[in-house]
C-alpha cells in the first residue's frame, strides 16, 4: 500500500509541475485538464482537553481532474478527478496511549520526559467534484464535494523515553478506529493560477465512541499551473 501511495503521489506532483512541457499538449486538451496543488494548515475541531494542539498544522493535497462545459457555456465547467489528500494534527505534550486498542486516546507526556512533538497524519485517495466558474478576466470561483478513502495513517513522535534517554524519532503506523471515508464540500475563489482554498470534513477522523471526534478544517491556497 504504501508503494502504490508513493507512486501515485509522484504522478501527480509530476503532472503539477510547471517545468511539463506545455508545449506538446494542444490548447483545447489543457483546457480540459484542471492540475492543482493545495497547501493549507488544518484547524481541528473537538481536540482532547488533556493535551495542547497546534494552531498551524501545515498539509497538503495534490489531485486532477477532467473538465467538462456545463449547457454548452464556456465560463462555467464541471471537474472530476483524483487526488491525494493529508491531514496532520500536531500535538506539543501528548501522544496516542495505544494506537491498536479499541478506543483511541491521547495522554500527556511524563513531565520527566523531553518531548518536541507528536504528529497524527492520515492519507486518502480523493474522487474530487467541482462546479467552477471562470470569468473572461480570469477571476475563478468553485465550489466542490470531494469523497476520501484512507489508504495511510501513522503517528510520529520526536522526544525521549527514559529522562536521560536521547531525542528519537519514533513512527507507529497503521492507527486503529479510524473512519474509512472522508466526505468535505470544498469552495475556492482565485485569479488565474493563484486560488484560496476552503474545506471542511462532515464526518470525523475516529469513529464514534471509539476516538476524539476529530474533524478538520482546511484553509489556504491552491496553485494551478494549468
Amino acid at each position: 500500500m504504501k508503494r502504490t501511495t508513493f507512486g501515485i503521489f509522484l504522478f501527480l506532483v509530476f503532472m503539477a509541475s510547471p517545468s511539463m512541457n506545455a508545449q506538446s499538449i494542444s490548447k483545447g486538451a489543457m483546457k480540459k485538464v484542471t492540475v492543482g496543488l493545495d497547501i493549507f494548515t488544518d484547524m481541528w475541531s473537538n481536540t482532547p482537553t488533556n493535551v495542547t494542539i497546534r494552531t498551524v498544522n501545515p498539509s497538503a493535497n495534490t489531485y486532477i481532474t477532467y473538465n467538462m462545459n456545463v449547457a454548452n457555456s464556456k465560463n462555467l465547467t464541471f471537474g472530476i478527478g483524483l487526488g491525494i489528500g493529508n491531514h496532520n494534527m500536531y500535538c506539543n505534550n501528548g501522544y496516542i496511549e495505544n494506537i491498536k486498542t479499541d478506543t483511541i486516546k491521547y495522554i500527556p507526556v511524563n513531565s520527566s520526559l523531553h518531548m518536541k512533538r507528536s504528529k497524527l497524519s492520515v492519507t486518502y485517495l480523493e474522487v474530487p467534484l467541482e462546479l467552477r466558474f471562470r470569468s473572461k478576466s480570469d477571476f475563478k470561483i468553485s465550489v466542490g464535494f470531494k469523497l476520501g478513502y484512507l489508504i495511510d495513517s501513522k503517528e510520529k513522535y520526536v522526544g525521549n523515553t527514559t529522562p536521560k534517554g536521547a531525542i528519537q524519532l519514533i513512527k507507529r503506523k497503521g492507527i486503529s478506529q479510524l473512519n474509512t471515508f472522508e466526505y468535505s464540500p470544498t469552495l475556492r475563489i482565485g485569479y488565474k493560477s493563484f486560488n484560496l482554498f476552503f474545506s471542511y470534513a462532515l464526518g470525523p477522523v475516529f469513529r464514534i465512541d471509539h476516538g476524539p471526534q476529530l474533524h478538520p478544517m482546511s484553509l489556504g491556497i491552491t496553485l494551478t499551473p494549468f
